[in-house]
């Protein structure tokens, strides 16, 4: 009875960390999208910084247009020509290098804050999968956990009866 009893308590043990190793996979996953949601927060706050870099950016642009406008006009006007003809040329290339810079400028911070959200998507999936994984390991564990104690049952079924082989070997029976 002895060997049996032994068979069947290695295999609630073998049973047992299986189990905990599937809780640590599932801890592990939780932990692994708790990071990522955190990241993704801290991806989409970056992004929001870099549309609003890009509109001041473009209010700095703008102020400077006022200025370079404002000399054009004030030199047109010293030299005595009207606003028009190659004055007015000028100032509406100005207008619209300003104009193009602006755009850039707005553009360019477009561009970023949306790579940044898109980065943080993709670590909120990697969060999700890891999350997923662990559930999936923790189940598997419950059944190899179960499959282990079957095998320990039905090898404990099968092992010889010690107190029968001692009593045999000893002429009781």
């Amino acid at each position: 009875m002895a060997v049996a009893a032994m068979i069947m308590a290695g295999g609630a043990m073998q049973a047992y960390g299986q189990i905990k190793q599937g809780q640590m996979a599932e801890a592990e996953g939780k932990f692994a999208k708790g990071i990522a949601i955190r990241n993704q927060q801290a991806l989409n706050r970056q992004a929001k910084a870099e549309m609003e870099a890009a509109k001041i950016e473009e209010g700095r642009i703008a102020r400077k247009e006022k200025f370079v406008k404002g000399s054009q006009r004030a030199s047109s006007a010293k030299s005595g020509f009207s606003l028009a003809g190659a004055s007015l040329e000028v100032l509406t290339d100005t207008a619209y290098q300003f104009s193009l810079d602006k755009n850039l400028a707005l553009r360019r911070g477009m561009f970023r804050s949306q790579e940044l959200i898109e980065r943080g998507e993709l670590v909120m999936a990697q969060g999700r999968w890891a999350r997923t994984q662990g559930k999936l390991a923790k189940r598997a564990s419950y059944l190899s956990a179960g499959g282990t104690m079957l095998m320990s049952a039905g090898m404990a079924g099968k092992a010889p009866s010690t107190d029968y082989t001692l009593a045999v070997k000893h002429g009781i029976i």
